[in-house]
């Protein structure tokens, strides 16, 4: 608040000041009071109200100005009134009263809404994992059924052909679905990934072992070869500080994004490459499949981004990256993505075993 506002808000009392000073003036002539005394009295007038005009701007402002630099400043705006000491004027105890029972309200309403929403998210991952059960009974039929079908008698028709035809694409479709429960299933937990998480040093061996038994049918039934590059490292010594299920489902998620986008009329890979310096471990998760334009690699994790090949090649809920992403902040990672359109794309998970002790 600064003089010209202030004056501009009492405008009205100067006003009716003025004229009740003149209208002071005025009876004072009229009873024939002398000039010595008339200027006497209408200057004391004058500065008593000066000085309560004074008075009273310079204990508002201070209040004002803190409350509009707080406001201005603080990244939490409601925690205003913690920065504020209790006015001793009418208006700001007014004012802060209100500003509490304001607060106090919103943080029953926000109470209300955080507990709802907890609940909801509860009974969501209640739901996924009853889900998965019968997900996983069907995908275990359908291999039954796709191994009766190879046992028997050995002959082949047309018919058998289309029964197991028919069956790797319902099985194709299982696990497509499969996925995206389990996308749904972390992206729920992402928000308390500290009630589901546990850091503690994991050998690398294990996570590309884990990922590459866990995704082997879906590489399989793509014809997709799964490879890996050590170069001189020992990784069965190599360990980083992480979560080993999380960081799995992670690598899941890259992979699976490498059999949706493969590129046809050629022979598809999957490589998992582990490099490392003094202070970070790098996985990559790299294919040469169909690519990302270059214009949409900027966007690629941004929530619900499908780009080109989301809209042309498959459809995508584009959130698969986007969760890696969460995942791996929550986790202290760094994740990045470099790609040649109908070349290559290779994901870089950077694991600094300092990282996550940071983020704390």
């Amino acid at each position: 608040m600064n003089i010209r506002t202030y004056i501009k808000d009492k405008i009205v009392e100067m006003i009716i000041a003025a004229v009740v000073g003149l209208i002071i003036l005025w009876l004072l002539f009229v009873f024939k009071v002398n000039l010595v005394a008339c200027t006497l009295i209408t200057g004391l007038f004058i500065l008593s109200w000066l000085a309560v005009f004074i008075y009273d701007y310079n204990r508002k402002k201070d209040f004002y100005n803190r409350l509009s630099d707080s406001v201005t400043k603080l990244d939490k705006a409601y925690l205003v009134l913690e920065t504020l000491e209790a006015p001793e004027f009418l208006e700001g105890q007014l004012i802060t009263e209100a500003l509490y029972e304001i607060d106090k309200s919103m943080a029953e309403n926000v109470a209300l809404y955080q507990k709802q929403s907890s609940d909801f998210a509860e009974y969501i991952e209640m739901w996924l994992h009853e889900v998965k059960l019968p997900l996983s009974a069907i995908s275990l039929k359908l291999h039954n059924l796709i191994n009766q079908e190879y046992e028997e008698d050995g002959t082949e028709d047309l018919e058998k052909a289309s029964r197991i035809k028919e069956y790797k694409r319902m099985l194709t479709e299982t696990r497509r679905l499969e996925n995206l429960v389990n996308q749904v299933l972390y992206y729920v937990r992402s928000g308390s990934i500290e009630k589901d998480y546990h850091i503690a040093k994991v050998s690398v061996a294990d996570i590309i072992h884990e990922t590459a038994m866990t995704y082997r049918e879906n590489l399989q039934d793509n014809n997709i070869d799964f490879l890996t590059e050590t170069g001189d490292l020992n990784i069965k010594d190599l360990t980083v500080d992480t979560d080993q299920k999380w960081l799995v489902f992670i690598m899941g998620q890259l992979i699976s994004n490498s059999i949706k986008y493969k590129s046809d009329g050629v022979q598809s890979f999957v490589k998992i490459s582990v490099s490392s310096d003094s202070d970070n471990v790098i996985i990559s998760v790299e294919d040469n499949g169909i690519g990302i334009p270059e214009q949409d690699l900027k966007r690629v994790f941004e929530k619900s981004f499908t780009g080109y090949n989301g809209e042309t090649r498959t459809k995508s809920t584009g959130m698969g990256l986007y969760i890696v992403k969460e995942l791996c902040k929550k986790l202290g990672h760094e994740v990045t993505i470099e790609s040649t359109q109908n070349e290559y794309t290779r994901v870089n998970l950077l694991i600094n075993n300092n990282d996550y002790y940071n983020v704390l």
